[in-house]
Parts: C-alpha cells; sequence; structure tokens
C-alpha cells in the first residue's frame, strides 16, 4: 500500500488520540527496498536548540503496511553530531543526512558510511 506523509501523520496522530505530529516537527520516508534502509535529510535548522524538543521519524514499510514510529530528542541528534553525516554543513541548506537499516541484526542504526553507527532503536514508539 502506498502511503503519503499527510497519510503517515493521519494514522499515527489517531493512534496518539490528538494531533501531537505536524508537517514540522516530522519527517516521512518510505523504504528503499534495494538496500533495506529508511532514509532522511533533516535540515539542521530544526535542531537549534529552542526550535523543537523532538524530531519524530516515520518509516513505512510498503509491503507490509508497517509503520513505524521513532521520537528523537533534537539533544540527542545535537549530541551525535560528531557521529552522524551533515550534508552541505556550514551552507544556508544543510542538512542531516540519516541512513536507518531495516535488518534485523542493525535495526534503526544509521548507516551512513562516513558515520559511527548511531542507533536509534530505543526511541521507537
Amino acid at each position: 500500500m502506498k502511503l503519503d506523509k499527510p497519510q503517515a501523520i493521519a494514522r499515527i496522530n489517531q493512534q496518539l488520540g490528538g494531533a501531537v505530529l505536524g508537517v514540522n516537527n516530522c519527517h516521512f520516508t518510505e523504504l528503499n527496498r534495494n538496500r533495506n534502509i529508511w532514509w532522511f535529510d533533516i535540515p539542521m535548522s530544526r535542531l537549534a536548540i529552542g526550535q523543537y524538543p523532538w524530531i519524530h521519524l516515520l518509516m513505512h514499510n510498503p509491503a507490509t503496511d508497517e509503520l513505524l514510529h521513532v521520537k528523537v530528542p533534537t539533544a540527542f541528534l545535537r549530541e551525535q553530531l560528531d557521529g552522524l553525516v551533515v550534508r552541505n554543513q556550514g551552507k544556508r541548506k544543510a542538512a542531516l543526512s540519516l541512513e536507518l537499516s531495516a535488518d534485523k541484526d542493525s535495526f534503526l542504526q544509521d548507516m551512513r558510511p562516513a558515520g559511527t553507527n548511531v542507533n536509534f532503536a530505543r526511541f521507537r514508539q
């Protein structure tokens, strides 16, 4: 089943019983079946202190229609920046680039080659 970001947000908000997620504090992606990863580019401006306390990552697997929700504190992302990959660092459109694994042995671990395999599994809701 095909799912887009507004549908994914509505589905999670329904489970949460209110309008917790919105387009600015939430990022959505479909599973890349060729590499078995979920790929995110999160604008660095969203990680600024005082901007958002949490970044919500929604990951959809079209084959199973499973929708994962990972709620990551922005403070954690700022603390882990040395072990993560930032694209266009120092430029206006800088973005935190994550490749989260769907493999069982490295589930929700960042697999970017230049990163340090930061694990996000503990933030799964």
